[in-house]
């Protein structure tokens, strides 16, 4: 028996079906079903796509004409460009052809993770398409009452060089100003793949041969030598073969006449520098195939659906009532489902700019809008995943700060160490600690284009892009969400290994960047989301230093040092005080009817519809259902500058602020609206027209909102059951609270029955 090996954060080797499986809860048996997603019709293109995946290697999936089309990714295939590359396409057709007529049905069966398409009358074929759970493969299994035979094609989506692609909507982040976004110092380029010729196997592979890591880190002051290249002799690429099929050409693979048929497509994305790295990289793709394919498809799937059957029995949510509830019910489902096909790459989160799943254009199949991590964008999916218990799928997220916490000091150090001069020649004090900025690349690097390639004149300190130049909130905010992480878990690893690491860094920059008025940190040149400027101590930035700094001084003692705290508490003592007040220049803790969270301690209220100063309610809870000053937080977000529907933009996140306030109708209204339509036939891809197609930032809301309806963390340990529910809606659910509860239960008809999993604290019951 061959030894397992982890290889891209699936374990592979043996797969032997485990001897003990969780039942799945009867709930999730009988509802579950019920929500899958069924098209009977073919779809026009990639937007009548159904998605699949097992959290690395993915795949759009849809029938076209006569053929049945797999478009691959995988979240670790890296291009030289900085850019997520799709892995090619691969054409399914049939004989008979069970798509010119008869019946059709295509169904995404979340419970077990699979896509089953049913065509065709002589014989009726019915295709099975799934990622494996435990194993780098998507399988292909066609099965019908009598013979017939399979043709795959595979398509190279990069057969030739490209010296001049299109550089519309900063696709080429990295490389083109994103304050010129028609010149470069460094020329992108999209070098082809290569197709290699094999017996009864097609297989390709794209080589990174070079990249532009080693220019964007000296371009921003940092010695390249010192940080891992995660590019540069990057191999990614992919293995197709089955048993019976023989090869007819190098990208074309046929069957021979059989009633059951089976392929199975192997991705693999790997780093290699030395000059024999085709050879080690095949030996290895190779083994991982073999290993899968020499094992039943009964036993990998039974692996696979117990992965499935766990992620389901972790959380649900089905309510019913009216049509909205169960398009609530559905959207959470569905966006669950997106972010667990999407959401297991080590190091590298989840594209809040289309995920996997981007369609590409007619000359660049690699095209993404905004190709960078933003900040503001990212976290949607990753605050969601807090109540349905995924903590799994948060690692990636928290793992890429981690990974590069030295950059990020390193960063500090090259910009501030020396003190600098900011806009209104603003003098600053050196400056230690850890900052990440607002658009951040793959490695923690500030984004080439963002911070400017041309720097004549400009000191290191100065970023060219001038709608995120000064904002600083994301960090603060992560060490928020990991000190909520905490909180849900209780685990004592993650704090030491990645919580506390990352937020002594991050309070450090902050106490240390700026200067000090009247012994109180003085965060001035500031901005508050992107078109309020020039502002001193902006809300978000001092809630989330304060809501950090309380709660480092609120973790076990056993998990820090006495010099920690004593720092901690000095910092405290330098926190400005919240921006709220009835004016611009009223910034006082005493709070009347007129005060409202303001944008900054110097502006009342700005002009950006982000609505930044309503942070303390979210995402940070130092406002909201269940806490003091309510009335302020709801007059606050009654007044707020951007308001759904108005502008409808893709992040819009009204609904969020809604539920966390209890506000019954509101919420209902805001998170229906959140799990609207898009250009997308799959009902788990939201509009995504501004940021990137598909839209993952409206369903990661949605989910976010509906969740926060439902049961939300009130004052100290308390949490509030059904805080913002609907009287119509009935309701079966499982969700996570502080302090490690699970708490499952149902409301029917208005009487409320729930149970509590062993944890500290109390269970408010609401009636809405």
């Amino acid at each position: 028996m061959a030894a397992a090996a982890t290889v891209g954060g699936l374990v592979i080797g043996s797969p032997v079906a485990p001897t003990a499986h969780a039942a799945i809860n009867p709930i999730v048996d009988q509802r579950l079903p019920q929500y899958n997603e069924t098209w009977t019709s073919k779809s026009n293109d990639i937007t009548g796509s159904m998605p699949i995946g097992n959290g690395i290697q993915a795949a759009n999936v849809w029938v076209e004409g006569n053929t049945l089309k797999l478009l691959l990714s995988s979240g670790d295939a890296w291009e030289e460009n900085v850019r997520l590359a799709k892995l090619g396409r691969l054409d399914l057709t049939f004989s008979p052809d069970p798509f010119s007529s008869g019946s059709f049905a295509q169904v995404l069966k979340l419970r077990e993770g699979e896509i089953v398409v049913t065509s065709g009358s002589a014989p009726k074929i019915t295709t099975r398409i799934w990622a494996d759970a435990k194993n780098p493969t998507i399988h292909v299994e066609s099965d019908a009452p009598s013979a017939f035979s399979m043709q795959a094609d595979f398509v190279n989506v990069r057969p030739t060089e490209v010296t001049n692609p299109s550089r519309e909507n900063f696709t080429f982040m990295d490389l083109v100003d994103t304050e010129n976004p028609k010149t470069s110092v460094y020329q992108p380029k999209i070098t082809p793949d290569t197709v290699h010729t094999r017996s009864n196997k097609l297989l390709w592979t794209h080589r990174n041969t070079d990249s532009r890591f080693d220019e964007v880190m000296r371009l921003q002051g940092l010695d390249p030598a010192g940080y891992d290249d995660p590019l540069t002799g990057r191999t990614f690429g992919g293995l197709i073969q089955g048993p019976g099929f023989t090869t007819a050409s190098n990208t074309r693979l046929v069957s021979g006449s059989s009633s059951s048929q089976r392929l199975d497509v192997t991705l693999s994305s790997q780093i290699d520098k030395s000059a024999d790295w085709l050879n080690k990289w095949e030996t290895g793709i190779s083994t991982k195939a073999g290993t899968v394919g020499a094992t039943p498809s009964s036993t990998l799937r039974t692996a696979h659906q117990q992965y499935w059957t766990e992620f389901w029995n972790r959380s649900f949510i089905f309510a019913s009532g009216d049509a909205n509830a169960d398009r609530v019910t559905k959207g959470w489902l569905h966006a669950r489902y997106t972010e667990a096909i999407a959401g297991r790459t080590p190091k590298m989160p989840i594209r809040f700019n289309g995920s996997l799943f981007t369609p590409g254009t007619e000359t660049d199949p690699d095209f993404r809008k905004w190709n960078s991590y933003h900040g503001f964008n990212q976290r949607f999916a990753y605050w969601s995943m807090l109540p349905s218990g995924d903590f799994d799928l948060m690692q990636p997220y928290f793992d890429q700060y981690v990974s590069s916490l030295g950059l990020a000091k390193d960063r500090v150090k090259a910009f501030w160490g020396n003190g600098a001069t900011e806009d209104n020649n603003v003098r600053l004090p050196a400056s230690s600690g850890a900052m990440w900025p607002e658009v951040m690349g793959l490695w923690g690097q500030a984004v080439g284009g963002e911070y400017g390639w041309n720097r004549a004149g400009k000191p290191a300190n100065w970023f060219s892009g001038t709608w995120t130049r000064y904002l600083y909130a994301n960090n603060v905010e992560l060490t928020s969400m990991m000190l909520d992480y905490f909180t849900y878990t209780g685990d004592q690893a993650f704090a030491a290994q990645k919580l506390l690491p990352v937020a002594r860094e991050v309070v450090r920059f902050y106490d240390t960047h700026w200067n000090l008025a009247s012994g109180k940190i003085d965060m001035y040149p500031m901005y508050s989301g992107e078109g309020d400027r020039n502002l001193r101590n902006p809300m978000a930035d001092v809630a989330g230093l304060t809501r950090t700094v309380n709660g480092l001084l609120a973790l076990p003692a056993s998990l820090t040092t006495q010099a920690d705290r004593d720092y901690w508490a000095t910092v405290k003592g330098r926190l400005p005080n919240l921006p709220i007040g009835s004016s611009t220049a009223d910034n006082d803790t005493s709070y009347g009817p007129n005060d409202r969270l303001k944008t900054a301690s110097s502006l009342f209220q700005g002009g950006d519809t982000n609505n930044q100063n309503l942070w303390p309610i979210f995402p940070l809870r130092m406002f909201g259902s269940g806490q003091a000053n309510l009335d302020l937080a709801t007059a606050s977000y009654n007044d707020r500058k951007g308001k759904y529907p108005t502008g409808k933009q893709d992040w819009r996140h009204d609904a969020t602020h809604a539920a966390y306030l209890g506000l019954t109708d509101e919420a209902r209204y805001q998170t229906v609206e959140a799990f609207r339509a898009g250009k997308w036939r799959y009902t788990g891809f939201g509009p995504g027209g501004i940021d990137g197609e598909p839209g993952n930032e409206p369903r990661s809301i949605g989910k976010i909102a509906l969740q926060a309806m439902l049961l939300h963390p009130g004052a100290g340990d308390d949490a509030i059951l059904f805080n913002a529910w609907p009287r119509n809606w009935d309701v079966k659910f499982r969700l996570h609270t502080t302090n490690g509860r699970i708490v499952e239960g149902s409301r029917v008809a208005g009487i409320a029955d729930y149970t509590v999993s062993p944890g500290a604290g109390s269970i408010t019951v609401r009636s809405s």
